[in-house]
């Protein structure tokens, strides 16, 4: 991810659902966020993180408008200049809910990958919400720093403990209809081959979450969590994820 994104329409849906979660989640007592944070860069072209019509995005049900407090909170960030954001000021937010944050807030370098995930404290692995954050989402043919690789995955999956829950953001798959394994179905399955367990899925048809559990308690009560979440948002997308976009 990157801090000049921070506070955009996509953030409400982010961390609406991660509150939602913690609040409801018996066996998470914290969120644990790492950001695969990487440098700001002039990208005119994508609106430099400028999708921030929050009144546009609550007339058209987007997911977490429900949640004044949180769309109060990031909206202020619309007049913030671009290198100003700072995506760690959620910490604030998340901890005036009564939710503990733990922020692994550390730049993200591709030639040192395998140091960078070794280096995330333990405690940051025991009974959280982990919510792994990379610019686009889980590996391709030819992965970059904004990529997460099915054997970061593993690691992370590996070292968390029982009561633990991973959650891993992508962006909706452009290439999702001539490449399968790239769909939200092609990335599930692999995701069931790489940790052993399939993961629960939601999606707005332009980010997908990714959430894995090691036991069924967990996992029944995150099913649980999601259901109820999208009987507040009805276009959301859960478990068997439409990968034609329709």
């Amino acid at each position: 991810m990157k801090n000049q994104y921070f506070g955009d329409v996509r953030d409400l849906f982010k961390y609406d659902l991660i509150q939602r979660i913690l609040k409801e989640l018996s066996s998470s007592q914290r969120f644990t966020f790492i950001p695969m944070l990487t440098k700001n860069e002039n990208d005119s072209k994508r609106g430099e993180g400028n999708k921030r019509d929050f009144d546009n995005a609550k007339k058209n049900g987007k997911p977490g408008t429900n949640n004044g407090k949180l769309t109060e909170f990031l909206s202020k960030y619309k007049e913030t200049d671009r290198d100003e954001r700072d995506f760690t000021a959620i910490k604030n937010y998340f901890e005036a809910q009564g939710i503990w944050a733990d922020i692994y807030n550390e730049y993200f370098d591709d030639m040192k990958r395998g140091e960078y995930f070794k280096n995330i404290p333990g405690a940051y692995l025991h009974n959280p919400l982990i919510f792994v954050d990379p610019d686009i989402g889980l590996q391709i043919k030819k992965s970059t720093e904004k990529h997460l690789l099915y054997w970061d995955v593993k690691y992370l999956y590996d070292r968390m403990d029982e009561s633990s829950t991973l959650m891993i953001y992508q962006h909706f798959p452009r290439a999702r209809r001539k490449h399968k394994e790239y769909s939200p179905e092609g990335r599930s399955n692999k995701l069931k081959e790489e940790t052993g367990n399939l993961p629960i899925c939601i999606s707005d048809n332009e980010i997908i979450f990714f959430l894995l559990t090691k036991n069924d308690g967990p996992e029944k009560q995150l099913k649980e969590i999601i259901s109820r979440y999208k009987g507040d948002y009805k276009k959301l997308i859960i478990g068997n994820v439409n990968y034609n976009g329709t």
